[in-house]
């Protein structure tokens, strides 16, 4: 025996998380005050149905009957619930009625009777009573018209699912922070039920664009409380409706992230293409500062000579080189500027200036009689490149100078041309790797030695040396004749 109660109450036990638990158990005491001087007529099944408007309370909060011709019982106890459901009541528009008594008498700025028996007929019609009117006498007398102060609460009835409406841009930089009203001028009635980004004041917005998730959600306030109903065997279903029902609605803003383009390009030409042919815009490095002068990031130009700062949120900036690409002094420009949702693209043109030399090339021809140099004028000279290809021809001036200004490189000098007489120097290389140096040259020519050849003098025969030189001739001929025929 004691084995089988066990088991009954160890069931009851297990099921008790699947049964329907009723909020209370006649712990709400309901009453009403009578009002004799108006009268509620309900026009039902086709006669009127008089009675006197009673503003009923449960527990001491306002309460509106839900029940049309059911009688309720005054100054007793009745069980509570929040669902519907555990009433006497069939199906029901539970947020339209939820809605009627929060608006109702006592809402704030509804303290007058007549909104009280305002909600009370718009419950009933709900209920299904499709004529409602009130009069200050139970037979005859006069109509009391409450059309404005029930109009008043079908407003706000519906415009309770009017959720706040804003004109957001396209998408916002992360960081940017702004303010933005609220189209239906209701924002002052909702919270914000989740977002860390945004915050109300009166019927504006304040958000600040973060760098993750910009989505939050705002919702109806809420005061804690909630709708209930209160029910008791034979007797009228009551409700008290001091909160209607959860609403809100979920909001996104998009965002974006802005970029600082560095354009590195040569300043001679203004171009892509570097002074020097073994110049290059890839490799300067550029370092990108906030607003307190703090190094962000440094990155080196790419083979374009272009740098891009990217994932920067809403500030001021500095941009400035930190180390030039070969070929290139480093550019003393620092650049300050904004980058915010109406500048999420900023370009930075810097223009680089190469590495220049100036080369001053001394032409001289050695007198080593007169131990002295001196100037030669008119000899060529050439400039090639490291690859072989002529950059430049210049000829010396009567000092003997040649004045020229060469770009980033390595170069061979070739004189060209000379005097007769007198010796070219060997080729010379020429590197220009750092920047503002003056390079001398001094280039000094030899002349050749002169040939020397030893003379003999014939003796002067007169007509007979002539003739001598004549026989001396033929004998010759006459010698290579014979040695031919013998041959």
């Amino acid at each position: 025996m004691k084995k089988r109660v066990l088991v009954v109450l160890l069931s009851i036990i297990l099921f008790l998380p699947f049964m329907s638990v009723k909020a209370g158990n006649l712990d709400s005491y309901v009453d009403w005050n009578l009002d004799r001087s108006i009268f509620a007529h309900q026009y039902r099944n086709g006669s009127d149905h008089v009675t006197n408007l009673a503003m009923i309370t449960v527990n001491g909060k306002v309460a509106y009957c839900i029940e049309p011709g059911v009688t309720a019982d005054k100054a007793s106890y009745y069980s509570s619930t929040t669902n519907i459901y555990d009433t006497n009541l069939g199906y029901a528009n539970t947020k339209k009625l939820s809605l009627i008594g929060y608006y109702g008498y006592g809402y704030p700025g509804h303290e007058q009777r007549e909104y009280y028996m305002a909600a009370q007929e718009l419950i009933w019609r709900e209920m299904g009573v499709s004529n409602v009117w009130w009069t200050d006498k139970k037979d005859g007398g006069n109509i009391i018209n409450i059309d404005y102060y029930k109009n008043e609460i079908l407003r706000l009835v519906n415009n309770y699912e009017v959720a706040p409406s804003f004109d957001f841009k396209k998408e916002y930089m992360v960081g940017d922070e702004f303010s933005i009203s609220d189209k239906n001028n209701v924002l002052e009635d909702y919270e914000v039920a989740q977002g860390k980004n945004v915050n109300i004041s009166g019927n504006n917005l304040n958000v600040k664009v973060e760098d993750n998730d910009n989505s939050f959600t705002l919702r109806r306030k809420q005061n804690g409380k909630t709708t209930m109903y209160y029910y008791k065997d034979g007797y009228q279903t009551i409700g008290t409706f001091e909160f209607p029902y959860n609403y809100e609605k979920d909001y996104s803003i998009n965002h974006f992230y802005g970029e600082i383009i560095v354009d590195k390009m040569d300043d001679d030409n203004k171009s892509k293409e570097p002074s020097s042919t073994e110049a290059t815009l890839e490799g300067a490095e550029y370092g990108l500062y906030d607003k307190d002068g703090n190094l962000i990031m440094s990155k080196k130009t790419d083979k374009n000579g272009m740098v891009i700062f990217d994932n920067l949120t809403e500030d001021n900036y500095t941009v400035k080189e930190i180390s030039p690409s070969p070929g290139y002094t480093i550019s003393k420009t620092v650049t300050k500027t904004y980058v915010g949702t109406g500048t999420k693209k900023v370009t930075i043109k810097s223009y680089e200036k190469i590495i220049e030399n100036i080369i001053i090339i001394t032409k001289v021809l050695d007198d080593p009689v007169n131990k002295i140099c001196t100037p030669e004028e008119g000899i060529l000279f050439g400039i090639y490149d490291i690859n072989g290809n002529l950059v430049t021809t210049a000829k010396t001036d009567e000092k003997g100078l040649i004045t020229l200004t060469l770009p980033y490189g390595k170069y061979v000098l070739k004189q060209e041309s000379t005097i007769e007489g007198v010796d070219k120097v060997k080729d010379r290389i020429i590197e220009v790797t750092k920047d503002g140096i003056t390079q001398n040259i001094t280039l000094v020519n030899h002349k050749l030695p002169e040939l020397h050849f030893e003379e003999k003098t014939l003796p002067n025969t007169g007509k007979n040396g002539i003739t001598t030189i004549f026989l001396l001739a033929s004998l010759c001929f006459v010698g290579l004749l014979y040695e031919k025929k013998t041959t």
